[in-house]
Parts: structure tokens; sequence; C-alpha cells
């Protein structure tokens, strides 16, 4: 079992105390937004016993590379509404950049890799997201609701696809009442917290159309190619594709392509994507979804055993203390290993 030490991203969305907060380390004023632990050239994770040496070694020159990251987040604020590509857009993203000669670390280039990154968000605390599309019988109430009456009657005569795409594009439809939603992404990216007059100027306007999820700890969603998303508020365990792929239509600093963004989304209406973890014995549960990635929980208390039945597996733990591994750890355990340990801790499983 090798322990890690994860690569720390200070996005500006990150919360300042709540991932010091749950390793037990002393925050330094930054946004610590991400922890990856993973083989990706974007944010690798080192081998921690290799730290006292003179260069240390990253867990891919241990093991290879990883198809997955698993990440620890805290938003304190909403992401960017964002969409990821499949496997084949994102090769074809990807090379299109690279004949075009942008720079694979410039700002404006929207494909880091050639892969897909399917993503599954598990709430450590109370988590906040909106995902995927309401029917329009319900995207036309919420309108209504909020005093968007010129947003309703686009939903009505033209659907909430084409009403989402002039939300995004920069149409203005006025709201009186913005949602809860709303309010949370105003606060943040139009100096609005009272829905005044930038709220009728807001792509905000676009969480009237889509499901406002909150999760409870433990509750998780499941986001594949082209579901549009943007996570609101809360601390999550993220396990993801090993990829980077992100491309952003608004509530962000950094480059946003609507173009692209409207290529790869999915604005069909969907139900919410919620997913309640089925229990396997009595104190595991596994997270069932399309993903190709296996995410288990385990509440212990006393002994936790394991022997890896495939080829990758990280051991998150995000509450209490079992054996070596406090809250924040990670471990990297490989095929055919066996390890248990001792304590009362929740821990999640993630192999593929």
């Amino acid at each position: 079992m090798l322990r890690l030490r994860g690569a720390v991203q200070h996005y500006a969305w990150g919360d300042r105390y709540a991932l010091p907060a749950m390793m037990e380390i002393t925050a330094d004023g930054r946004p610590w937004a991400e922890v990856w632990y993973g083989t990706h050239p974007r944010g690798q994770a080192q081998v921690d016993e290799s730290l006292h040496l003179p260069a240390p070694t990253y867990l891919v020159d241990q093991v290879g590379e990883l198809p997955f990251i698993v990440k620890l987040l805290a938003a304190a604020q909403p992401l960017s509404l964002q969409v990821h590509p499949s496997s084949a857009q994102a090769a074809a993203g990807f090379a299109r950049e690279e004949a075009l000669g942008v720079p694979r670390d410039s700002p404006q280039r929207v494909y880091a890799d050639e892969r897909a990154k399917p993503e599954m968000v598990v709430a450590i605390s109370e988590f906040e997201a909106l995902c995927g599309f309401v029917p329009q019988r319900d995207a036309i109430a919420a309108c209504e609701a909020a005093g968007a009456m010129q947003l309703a009657a686009h939903v009505r005569e033209h659907g909430s696809a084409d009403a989402a795409r002039a939300v995004l594009r920069g149409e203005k439809f006025a709201v009186d009442s913005p949602s809860a939603a709303m309010r949370q992404l105003l606060e943040h990216h139009s100096g609005s917290r009272d829905g005044g007059p930038s709220a009728n100027n807001s792509h905000a306007a676009v969480a009237l159309l889509m499901h406002h999820v909150r999760l409870a700890p433990g509750e998780a969603l499941y986001l594949d190619a082209g579901e549009v998303h943007t996570y609101l508020y809360g601390t999550a365990l993220e396990v993801q594709g090993s990829s980077d792929n992100v491309v952003r239509a608004a509530f962000t600093e950094k480059y946003v392509d609507l173009d692209e963004f409207f290529a790869l989304a999915s604005f069909a209406e969907r139900g919410t994507p919620t997913i309640v973890a089925e229990r396997v014995s009595g104190t595991s549960a596994a997270y069932r979804c399309a993903a190709p990635f296996q995410v288990m929980r385990h509440e212990v208390h006393g002994t936790f055993a394991l022997t890896a039945n495939r080829e990758h597996t990280l051991l998150v733990c995000t509450s209490g203390r079992l054996g070596s591994l406090s809250a924040g750890s990670v471990a990297y355990v490989s095929r055919g290993e066996s390890v248990a340990l001792e304590g009362t801790a929740t821990l999640y499983s993630v192999s593929a």
C-alpha cells in the first residue's frame, strides 16, 4: 500500500478552509479547490514515503498511468457551467488544436488531452449542483415562479433547449424573483445579491431550466459526456476519467468557447441523475452507474480487509482514522495486494 500526497489546485472558486481542515493542516489563505490523486500530467500524485528523498517519486513512476483521477473538491462558490467530451470528441478536438498549433499551456486551449472525462461526485458535506435540463412543463413553472415571463413564453414556443442557448448567447430575459440557484450564481458572477438590474442581463437564468440538486453526505451524481452541469457549493469526493477536458459556457474567468460547448452539450430533458448507494454488505455500499470505474463506500468500525482484484485501487479516507489513513488521506493498492486496517472511519474505494 502506497500512501499518496496529492497535487493541490488553488482555483478561485475553492474553499479556503474545508480541505485543510479535513486533512488537518494549517490553512494558508489560498483557496483550496481540489486535491488530485492520479497520474494526469496537470496534477500528479506523489508517493508519500519518497518526500524525504532528494527527488520525490510520482505515482506514475511506480504503477504507470491510472485510467481515473480521484479528487477531493471543496467549492465555496459556483464553478463554470461546463460539459465534457466523449472519447471520439476529445480525440478530434485534441488533434484539431494540435494541427492549429495551439500551445498546450495556452489559456485558450480547450482540449488538454485525447480522453473522455465521465465523472462521479459523492457528497462529503451537503452539496449542491445544477445538472441536466428539466421537462418543459417544469421549466415553464420555474420561470413563471421567478417572474421570468418572457423566458417562460420562449420555452413554451421554442422549447427548453432553444431557450437555454438564447440565455447563454446573452439574450436578455427579465427575472423578478430569482430562484435559490440563480441567487448563488448572481452573488458570485454578477455582483447582484438581491436580483437587482444585473439579474436581467445574466446567464444565471439558465438555472431556471436545470435540475437544482441537493445531495446529502453519501449521495452522488454521475455525469457522462455531454451532460451540462455546474457545482454550486460544498465538499465532495470526485472520481473522473483521467482527463482535464472542460468546455465552458459561463460563470468563469477562464476561456469560454460557446460554439464548442453547443456542439458537445446535450439539452435533452432528463430526470435527476442522483445516485443512492446500493447496500452490498453490513458496512459497504456501491454506486451503480455506467462509469468505467467502480466506487464503493465503507463505514468501518473495527477491521477493514480488502484484496484488490482490479489493476488499480485507491482508498480514500474522508472521516475518522483507519490504521495509517486519517481523514483526507489516500493510498494506492495494486492488484492482488491485501490490506487489513483497524479503526473507525468512512472510507471510499475506487478501482478500475
